[in-house]
């Protein structure tokens, strides 16, 4: 596959902020990426675009963020427009953060952590279908497992940008493959099954994303087969559902309630404990999974080794 010649579209300088968390999903190292992050900070993204495939860049100057569109220059102002703004809600620079400070402030492992780590911003993927993609290929998988399968679904039907860089596929063809098409990627019948579904509903699912109509957005999810809480609230998480919590999930209630509960390790007992942190109980979440991450949390002692990956698939 070869990469098309981009040029500068638009750029745009803005005030710099904490850079969205969302922004290293689709950025593992190797081939297969949507993202990547370089050495001086800046990142990339690569997008499907009505006017042909487009290129986000964000980089940090000083105190001020870069934003930038790279793309073919016959590309029509209005997609150039929306790809600035996909890049500025990438980047978390849309994300609304009024309100968390005073709802944290009261917990004293929540403070403690916001005061050292800051509060976790919530970039926006800029489509609905690449969050529902990343979602459904991480149910009951090792996250390792499913960042490879994601890699080789964009090896196989994404679109070139830039070298090493693809855009998720478009719907057109997710709605297309065969499942027997997805099997070497570690894909089920089941899974291709629910990609076709949502590439069906992805208009909707997309005016939902961005009139942030959580609700509509949940019901329509949740009435693909396979689908449910879990899958939703991965999707609307990384879409900028700031409340978004995925119950059924095999760590978090347990990294939950180890970090600020009495070691409890249900669902019911996390849904009592982040009760009072609505309507930021999904950045509650992330910012005690950082708090893990940087060692400042107690957590559940690990009893047993990481399970292997999979060897029933192809590839």
């Amino acid at each position: 596959m070869t990469t098309p010649a981009l040029s500068v579209l638009a750029e745009d300088a803005v005030p710099a902020r904490p850079l969205s968390i969302t922004m290293g999903l689709g950025a593992r190292a190797g081939p297969g990426r949507s993202a990547r992050r370089e050495a001086d900070g800046t990142w990339w993204r690569a997008e499907q675009g009505a006017g042909g495939p487009v290129a986000l860049e964000v980089r940090p100057s000083g105190e001020r963020l870069i934003l930038r569109v790279h793309g073919d220059p016959s590309t029509p102002a209005p997609e150039v427009d929306a790809a600035l703004r996909s890049a500025r809600a990438w980047a978390g620079l849309d994300d609304e953060l009024s309100g968390f400070a005073d709802l944290v402030s009261g917990h004293p492992v929540l403070r403690r952590l916001m005061t050292r780590l800051g509060p976790p911003v919530l970039g926006v993927l800029p489509r609905a279908s690449e969050a529902f993609g990343i979602a459904l290929l991480h149910q009951r998988v090792q996250g390792a497992e499913a960042a490879r399968s994601h890699a080789q679904l964009l090896r196989l039907l994404g679109t070139p940008v830039l070298p090493g860089l693809l855009a998720y596929p478009a719907r057109q063809v997710m709605h297309a493959v065969p499942a027997h098409a997805l099997r070497p990627c570690g894909i089920s019948q089941v899974a291709t099954r629910a990609f076709h579904l949502f590439a069906a509903d992805e208009p909707a699912a997309q005016r939902f994303a961005v009139a942030k109509d959580w609700e509509r957005l949940d019901v329509l999810i949740r009435r693909i087969p396979g689908c449910g809480v879990w899958t939703s609230a991965e999707t609307r998480l990384v879409l900028g559902d700031a409340d978004a919590v995925s119950y059924g999930d095999f760590h978090t209630a347990t990294t939950v309630g180890w970090a600020i509960g009495e070691r409890s390790e249900t669902d019911e007992a996390m849904a009592e404990l982040l009760a009072p942190f609505a309507p930021h109980r999904g950045r509650v979440v992330r910012l005690i999974e950082r708090g893990v991450h940087e060692g400042l949390v107690p957590v559940k002692p690990r009893r047993a080794p990481r399970a292997a990956l999979s060897v029933h698939r192809h590839g």
